[in-house]
């Protein structure tokens, strides 16, 4: 539900932004192929690295009441977040200068040199928003791998007598 709110609270941000700086049209600031160059980069990197069911397992484990999994199981699903983070920013940042280099080739034609910065601004401004949402999923996974230090490894060697209720009443 926390997610949520952030996300809400993230495009509230936006839209907010937008009406101060006078846009008319909020779909200015959509570009489908810019969003898809930015995610495809970060989906094909998790693919080559065979973290992709790892990132997806993330949000279940971040977001969803699922605790009971492994250390090694949040320690990938965190690797996974945090590579498709550095990927997706690092990607964004290359297809921006990719626009930049196209942007020399047409010195003479204003249009094109204004198409050219708004894809740049575009596929960086979203390659930071991902980043951005995906930072409270990495801190959940971090705080969870260092609870999961902490209680599993007092209890792992009696983890047959021992159940949930008795940790959070030791914690308590």
């Amino acid at each position: 539900m926390a997610w949520l709110f952030f996300v809400a609270m993230m495009v509230f941000i936006i839209c907010w932004a937008g009406i101060m700086a006078g846009w008319g049209n909020f779909w200015v600031m959509f570009d489908f192929p810019s969003l898809m160059m930015v995610a495809l980069i970060g989906i094909s990197t998790l693919a080559a690295s065979g973290l992709w069911k790892d990132f997806l397992n993330a949000f279940r484990l971040a977001v969803g009441k699922r605790k009971n999994a492994g250390l090694s199981e949040w320690k990938r699903a965190k690797e996974a977040v945090e590579l498709f983070m550095k990927a997706v920013k690092y990607g964004g940042f290359f297809i921006a200068l990719m626009e930049f280099v196209n942007l020399y080739n047409t010195p003479d034609d204003p249009w094109i040199w204004r198409a050219n910065l708004v894809v740049m601004s575009l596929v960086v401004l979203y390659a930071f928003g991902i980043n951005v949402l995906l930072l409270p999923i990495r801190s959940r996974l971090s705080v969870n791998v260092i609870e999961y230090m902490q209680n599993g490894e007092e209890y792992e060697d009696n983890k047959d007598n021992v159940d949930m209720e008795s940790i959070k009443k030791d914690k308590g």
